[in-house]
């Protein structure tokens, strides 16, 4: 929570001066040449990271809509990584997650609104905004498997485990095995979604997009998602984000 605080007052930093340029004052409400826009983003938010796209139509200098998808890996608060010596044995010393059950992913498919606070002039600047998206959002649970080592006498086998806190501790485990090895036992969490923010367009052309988004996540989910052998079962995954944007803004002719 201390990161979302942070993220949300660098917000009303970058929000203050706008206010007091008055760069509003006299604009007319008319209609957009360029009507249409897509952009890409990368996302950076306070349990991982993600990847998404925007579809969507700007009905005024005021007004835009459109389509949001989004690809976002979650990251428990409570992971660290622990490693344990087998070098008596001649191997390697390898690293894995200590009590992590699942990798966590959540693809995300939503409508939604920003509303431009005020617009650049036309020698360019910052146009400022507010959005909300929201939609449905899928939780993929992949297990989490594990090469547990067996030591009888003075030899050792090594198997390939789905990890099990009750019988899989820094006594037997050697390694994290391959995310490829839980595919076939992923489970599927049903959701929603909600993310809102505010959104900061610096792009010297209006025919591109350039922008930073700072805001609010909130993922509901059902079942309820367990991460870590040592946590709850979660339904409610809220994080803070910073999104980077880069698009074109289209005539009804492109």
């Amino acid at each position: 929570m201390k990161k979302t605080f942070f993220l949300f007052v660098l917000t009303i930093i970058f929000i203050a001066p706008t206010y007091s340029q008055d760069i509003n004052v006299g604009d007319a409400e008319i209609l957009s040449v360029r009507k249409k826009e897509w952009d890409i983003y990368a996302s950076m938010h306070t349990n991982g990271l993600g990847i998404g796209a925007r579809i969507g139509k700007q009905h005024n200098i005021h007004y835009k809509s459109g389509i949001d998808i989004e690809l976002t890996y979650y990251k428990h608060i409570k992971e660290q990584r622990a490693r344990i010596n087998y070098m008596i044995y001649d191997l390697e010393n390898k690293s894995f997650v200590y009590g992590k059950l699942n990798y966590f992913i959540q693809p995300r498919v939503g409508y939604g609104f920003t509303r431009i606070i005020n617009t650049k002039p036309y020698w360019g600047g910052i146009s400022t905004g507010y959005f909300l998206y929201g939609g449905v959002s899928i939780g993929i649970a992949v297990p989490i498997y594990l090469q547990i080592i067996y030591i009888e006498n003075s030899d050792y086998t090594i198997k390939t485990e789905r990890y099990n806190p009750e019988i899989h501790d820094l006594s037997n485990i050697y390694s994290s095995a391959s995310f490829t090895k839980g595919l076939a036992k992923t489970k599927i969490h049903p959701g929603l979604y909600l993310k809102t923010g505010f959104s900061f367009d610096f792009s010297s052309e209006d025919s591109h997009i350039m922008a930073l988004d700072f805001g609010l996540n909130t993922d509901i989910y059902f079942p309820a998602v367990k991460l870590m052998a040592s946590s709850n079962d979660k339904y409610f995954f809220i994080t803070g984000f910073i999104a980077f944007h880069f698009g074109k803004r289209l005539t009804n002719y492109e």
